[in-house]
């Protein structure tokens, strides 16, 4: 569970999310909130990463301390192509919008859509469907429930 004062420790997962104007976003303070708000220690940090940088970034991140990273639009098809596996959604769309990172090994997925469908599924549903239907992992990291 995430602290009351919100400082990582060496159990705490981190998430970049890969944008050009990542830091312009509220998406990793809202992300932060409901990792804190379900008692889930992980914490997602915005990377501003230029075009031109986005590659040799994405590369890197086999060795990084990085559990995994939401990738934006702008980055979603490059992100594939970097990819050591990828889900049969990513494999089908040819892009991915979240890299999970395995083992030093980039595992592609495309989560947005399925997200959306177990939201909208939810009797909890809420008018923040926008937010919530991020990714499906985004789901399962903030809610702390696991589906295979």
């Amino acid at each position: 569970m995430m602290n009351n004062d919100n400082s990582i420790t060496v159990e705490t997962a981190l998430y970049g999310y890969i944008a050009q104007e990542a830091h312009s976003s509220r998406f990793s303070a809202i992300v932060n909130k409901l990792f804190k708000g379900n008692g889930i220690d992980a914490m997602i940090v915005p990377m501003n990463i230029r075009p031109d940088d986005v590659t040799f970034t994405i590369s890197q991140m086999r060795s990084s301390k990085l559990s995994g990273a939401v990738i934006s639009i702008e980055y979603q098809e490059e992100a594939f192509g970097l990819l050591d596996d990828a889900s049969e959604a990513a494999q089908r769309g040819g892009y991915c919008d979240f890299i999970r990172i395995m083992d030093g090994k980039l595992i592609g997925e495309l989560i947005m859509p399925t997200a959306l469908e177990k939201f909208a599924q939810s009797d909890e549903f809420q008018d923040d469907i926008a937010l919530n239907s991020m990714t499906r992992y985004f789901y399962e990291l903030t809610t702390g429930e696991y589906n295979e």
